[in-house]
């Protein structure tokens, strides 16, 4: 008898972090320095960068440009071994140990982490909702407010809350926009009462100075789309209204079966536990101290970071907890405007001037370092020993890319198709050969009926079930809409990696949602599958359709333009984002997983309506291989002339390619369909990397005549579909992939 033994640690606990605070982000950096064997951890957060408060006035400025205030949270969980969702929670069981996002089955935890912050209390101001814009959430703030950062004309901004917050946003914004009247209106007599008197009337005196204009005693009853009401009746014209009084809980917390005090936040311990529920840690803003209570001010959330992570680690390990006691006295630096800055300790207040900036840019600097700049885990290095020193194969490349990128290149398969078939025919004379490898799907009768069937599987792109799932079944699909099918039924084959059979079914719950959600909507259904235990997940499906009745494509002729649907630019996207490059992250990475989610549905439908044309999707073979393949359905001397400059990328993707990211099959894919580039382009330092580029849910590429572009065009712009001619195909007998200018 024979046993295998499984070396993979297999997933014991989940731990799910929601929210990525400030105290969160120091339990991340903690598994990432010090990772727990056996435990899995999740990371769902609304934001993908989140903004440090510490740095806002510096933003507001113009001190420092956004991405110097942020902290990616998808680069930070994968420091961590953990996965990371890009999308809100709207419902918590304490009882059932689940949380929920909205449209997706309940995932369940051991042990859960809240860190989600305030949001402003848009409720306590008529008008306010439709009319101001919230400090909080500060990623909010910073998106609406860049287009009055860029206005420098004269006008009226006013700022409603007096507290440190507000008076370091006026210190701010009057630095920023000099020529813009500023006023700052406070409901009590004095400016930031958690301070001593002295500090306010000397923040008052500073700036009244900078031409701020102070409203003491004056509360704001009603805002309007240009103007603002005192609760005296007085009315004041505004251009602009920024919201910046105390943080109001979730209203969603009401409905959780968790304790929360009398304004909803959530009631917690000194060691930061939710009262009744031991596995659930609740830190920041949203949390509220049963015991010795502290303004919701960033300086304790950074603080009790430390505390969070060592009391989730003892949690787990069934150890004793330690209490957070926070600090009674503390520094707190107040940005003055002109890189200055005012220190409060205690009771005593000081205009520390560009010796305080200076200080406070330090401490800023060195937490978002320590965030930003964690080591990466080397990986085990291959044995170069035991190959050739000029090997450049996939299975040597210091990181594997994921999705498409993982797939076995066009000649390897190739070869192993026709080695495979040439035995075969042996045995088997009167079988029917198989379907080239350069066909997107393959067509058969199945008694009278002619249907149309495709397979494809991609690795974990993504580490949101949902959305890997959704992912998977429309890039299958995809193959039938080039074929100009319609889709039927699926079958699955998912992978999962090893864990407690609990978590593999939360695992198979997100996968399945996404995946039948996205095939109901192309008309499909799930009609089974297989799963299996490996090293990493993996989700594929078989798919089958049927043709869709009077179309009849051309075939592929001289002059025929070829147009694209999405842009390019996934492969080299994400393997960048796994090799740890900032500049894939936030929005960048963002818009590489919606074009993935995006189904090609609508584009070959209207493609359809045209009459069809020879189409493929652009997948993980590349444009370059992929557009080879098309041209050689019709004839093996066509060739493909491509305007580089008309190629539509995923904003950031030509910077990372210059920096020198490549998919792991960018090899084997050049090999397969060498571009032949012009000298203008190699020039200029152009590569023909994205031409080999991987794109997992890549978009469709159809060659359409040149007396029907316009009209293909215009309905493909009628119907909200990207259609962007790229290239001409070419008949000259060479069978070529060309790049021009």
């Amino acid at each position: 008898m024979t046993m295998t033994v499984n070396t993979e640690q297999p997933h014991l606990r989940h731990l799910v972090l929601v929210g990525g605070g400030h105290a969160q982000i120091a339990v991340l950096r903690n598994l990432a320095m010090k990772p727990m064997p056996g435990l899995r951890v999740t990371l769902i957060s609304r934001d993908i960068m989140t903004p440090y408060s510490g740095m806002l006035p510096g933003f507001l400025e113009g001190v420092y440009d956004a991405d110097e205030i942020v902290i990616d949270l998808s680069h930070l969980a994968r420091l961590a071994g953990a996965r990371f969702i890009a999308a809100s929670v709207d419902h918590i069981d304490p009882d059932a140990r689940t949380i929920t996002v909205k449209g997706r089955p309940p995932m369940r935890y051991d042990t859960l982490s809240i860190n989600i912050g305030s949001n402003t209390d848009l409720t306590s101001i008529e008008g306010a909702a439709e009319h101001a814009i919230p400090v909080k959430p500060i990623s909010t703030l910073m998106g609406r407010l860049n287009p009055v950062l860029g206005d420098t004309s004269g006008r009226h901004i006013s700022i409603i809350g007096g507290g440190a917050a507000g008076v370091e946003v006026a210190f701010s914004l009057k630095q920023r926009l000099p020529n813009c009247r500023i006023s700052l209106f406070q409901r009590g007599n004095r400016l930031t009462p958690e301070y001593p008197a002295g500090v306010s009337r000397d923040l008052k005196s500073l700036l009244e100075r900078k031409g701020v204009d102070i409203h003491l005693g004056q509360a704001v009853s009603r805002i309007g789309a240009k103007s603002l009401c005192l609760e005296n009746g007085t009315e004041i014209e505004v251009d602009l209204a920024l919201m910046i009084t105390a943080g109001a809980p979730p209203g969603w917390l009401n409905k959780t079966g968790l304790d929360l005090d009398d304004q909803g936040f959530i009631a917690v311990h000194p060691t930061l536990q939710t009262i009744g529920h031991d596995n659930v840690f609740v830190s920041g803003d949203v949390a509220s101290l049963t015991r010795d209570p502290r303004p919701k001010a960033g300086v304790f959330a950074v603080r009790a970071g430390q505390y969070l992570a060592e009391n989730i680690r003892r949690q787990l390990l069934k150890r004793p907890l330690i209490n957070w006691t926070p600090q009674s006295r503390y520094l707190a630096l107040i940005g003055l405007g002109d890189k200055t800055a005012y220190a409060v300790r205690g009771g005593f207040g000081l205009n520390l001037g560009h010796t305080g900036w200076r200080l406070k840019e330090y401490i800023d600097r060195k937490f978002m370092t320590r965030f930003s700049d964690l080591p990466e885990m080397a990986a085990p290095a291959v044995n170069r020993s035991l190959v050739n020193a000029d090997d450049d194969d996939p299975a040597l490349a210091p990181m594997r890319c994921l999705g498409c990128g993982s797939k076995s290149g066009f000649q390897t398969l190739a070869e192993a198709i026709d080695a495979a078939r040439v035995m075969v025919a042996g045995d088997y004379p009167d079988l029917a050969a198989s379907t080239p490898i350069t066909e997107d799907s393959s067509t058969m009768a199945i008694g009278n009926e002619m249907v149309v069937q495709s397979v494809d599987a991609i690795s974990a792109i993504v580490d949101d079930g949902f959305s890997l799932g959704r992912i998977a079944a429309l890039h299958a699909i995809s193959d039938l809409h080039a074929s100009h099918s319609k889709p039927a039924s699926a079958l699955a084959v998912i992978t999962l990696p090893p864990a407690m059979a609990r978590l593999q079914q939360d695992d198979l719950a997100q996968i399945m949602a996404g995946a039948m959600t996205a095939l109901a909507s192309e008309g499909a259904v799930l009609n089974g599958g297989h799963t299996a235990e490996g090293p990493a997940m993996q989700v594929g499906f078989a798919v089958t359709g049927t043709p869709l009745k009077g179309i009849n494509p051309p075939a592929i002729g001289d002059g025929d333009i070829l147009v694209l649907t999405k842009s390019l630019g996934i492969g080299v996207i994400m393997a960048a984002h796994g090799a740890g490059d900032r500049l894939a992250c936030g929005d960048t990475r963002q818009a590489a997983l919606s074009i993935m989610a995006q189904s090609n549905g609508d584009a070959a439908a209207v493609f359809a309506r045209h009459g069809g044309f020879m189409m493929t999707d652009v997948t993980g073979f590349g444009l370059a291989r992929h557009t080879l393949s098309l041209l050689e359905r019709s004839d093996e001397g066509l060739s493909a002339e491509f305007n580089h400059s008309a190629l539509p990328l995923i904003p950031g993707a030509e910077t990372l390619i210059r920096a020198g990211h490549a998919s792991s099959l960018d090899v084997m894919n050049r090999q397969a369909a060498p571009v032949v580039m012009d000298p203008l382009l190699t020039g200029q330092g152009l590569t023909p990397t994205i031409y080999h580029d991987p794109q997992t849910g890549g978009g469709l590429m159809a060659a359409i005549p040149p007396r029907l572009l316009d009209a293909v065009l215009a309905d493909c712009g009628n119907k909200g579909v990207m259609a962007v001619p790229v290239g001409k195909v070419i008949a000259d007998g060479l069978g070529q992939i060309r790049a021009v200018p």
